[in-house]
Parts: structure tokens; C-alpha cells; sequence
């Protein structure tokens, strides 16, 4: 049996001919959570895509519990692994309910939802404080509460792989927090979750790993109970960031 559930295997990709991942090589088991942080243009959406299937690498291979990626069906990749992307596109005259149960499409025997379907969908949206919305249009919610319905659809799908493309995005500080603090606990459920995000400190607080992308290839790959032990990584994003050593753990601040 597999002891990881992804596995990226030297991956390139160029827009045209212009390189924008080269040799990009790491391993995710099942129950971290892992942070791919970088500058924009660093090729994390990128990747986000060539591990969901959307992309095809120039380079490289993508494997899932021990399946090279381009021999799944899609039903078998909606199986395994569940996508939010930075931006979505739906239909803004659905229910929110309507589009959190999408996500057990991967899992239907027959045409309508089941029971379970139902239940699975309404503890998905419970997580992610947006079960109030369940009769409402996604035309009728402001971005945030669009972004928890979609958090939620993809909880609903039930999967040992999350991928998340900076999933806090529109929230409010609570809601970025609720967010980061619900997919800690699907990690510790022993799902293996890899988000995309900005914020250095909710990385620090909340995930496992961090894999910081610079120069087209893994430019940093570190716990990140020990990220700040040696602090250089974060000129990666900007000269203007110090680690503040006061409190009970140190952080990240900017001057």
C-alpha cells in the first residue's frame, strides 16, 4: 500500500515557449496540510491545475495513491480528488443547496440524490457556516458567502485529496479563520489537503507544510512548525517582512 496519496514527479509547464515550472518534485501524505505559497506568476495555480487534471504537464508525471493522473477516468479523479479553484464559474440562478450536492455526482448510482446525498451536503455546509444559504440563489450571496458554499461542495464530495486556490478568498478575518480551521480538521480526519494562500501567518498557524515556489521550481519545502527557524524563505515574498519573536510563538510581521 501507498504511503502517500500525491506524488509530483519533476513537472514542467511553459505558456508558449516560456517556462513557467521546471522539475517541480514533492509527496503529500494522507493528513497534512500543506501551504504552496510564492509571488504571483510563481506557478501555483498552475500546479493546482496540472494536479487537478485541468493541465497537462510539459514535463513530468502526477500520481495518485500509486496511479499515474492520465490514466484515471474523470469519475475516478472525482473520486480521489476534489478542486476549488481561484475563480469559479456557476450558474447564479442555483440554490446553494443544488450546487453543494454537485459534489456527490462523483458518487450517484442513480438520478436523484440520496438520503445520504442529503445528509453528507447539509453536515458540508454546516461546517462552513453557509447552511443558512441553502434555499438561496448564488446570485443573491456576496463573494464570501459564495466562496463557503463552494468550500462546502467540495467537503461534500468526500475525497482523500483536497485542492484549494486560495480558499479564505472574500472572507472576512473570522471567516478566514473558520476556513483554515475547517480544513485543519479535515487533515487531522486524515485527508490531505494543499491550499494555496498568501497569508504567511494563517500558513504558520493552521498548516502542517509549507512548499514556497520561486525561480520556476520548489524553492523552499519545510515543516512549518519550524519555518522561522531559519527565516530567509520570506524574502521569497517580500523584503519587508520580519519574524517578532514576542508571545507565545513568533510570527510574521511587516514593516
Amino acid at each position: 500500500m501507498t504511503t502517500t496519496i500525491l506524488q509530483v514527479r519533476n513537472v514542467g509547464w511553459r505558456a508558449a515557449r516560456v517556462p513557467v515550472l521546471e522539475r517541480v518534485s514533492f509527496e503529500v501524505s494522507p493528513g497534512e496540510f500543506v501551504a504552496v505559497m510564492g509571488r504571483n506568476g510563481a506557478g501555483k495555480s498552475t500546479l493546482l491545475d496540472i494536479v487537478a487534471g485541468l493541465r497537462a504537464p510539459a514535463e513530468g508525471a502526477v500520481v495518485l495513491a500509486g496511479r499515474p493522473l492520465d490514466e484515471l477516468t474523470a469519475i475516478d479523479r472525482a473520486r480521489m480528488l476534489a478542486h476549488l479553484p481561484q475563480n469559479v464559474r456557476a450558474d447564479l440562478s442555483m440554490r446553494a443547496e443544488a450546487l453543494v450536492l454537485m459534489g456527490r455526482y462523483a458518487h450517484a448510482d442513480r438520478w436523484f440524490e440520496s438520503d445520504e446525498d442529503h445528509r453528507i451536503g447539509e453536515e458540508a455546509m454546516q461546517r462552513c457556516d453557509c447552511l443558512e444559504f441553502r434555499n438561496r440563489t448564488l446570485a443573491t450571496l456576496s463573494g464570501g458567502e459564495r466562496q463557503r458554499v463552494f468550500l462546502a461542495a467540495c467537503l461534500a464530495q468526500r475525497t482523500p485529496l483536497l485542492l484549494l486556490d486560495e480558499p479564505a478568498t472574500f472572507l472576512d478575518v473570522d471567516q478566514q479563520l473558520q476556513c483554515f480551521s475547517v480544513l485543519r480538521a479535515e487533515a487531522d480526519r486524515g485527508t490531505a489537503c494543499v491550499a494555496v494562500t498568501h497569508d504567511v501567518n494563517l500558513a504558520l498557524t493552521f498548516c502542517t507544510r509549507l512548499i514556497v515556489l520561486a525561480d520556476r521550481g520548489v524553492a523552499r519545502d519545510v515543516a512549518a512548525g519550524s519555518a522561522l527557524e531559519d527565516p530567509a524563505w520570506l524574502r521569497s515574498f517580500s523584503s519587508r517582512l520580519m519574524v517578532e519573536q514576542g508571545g507565545t510563538r513568533p510570527w510574521v510581521r511587516y514593516q
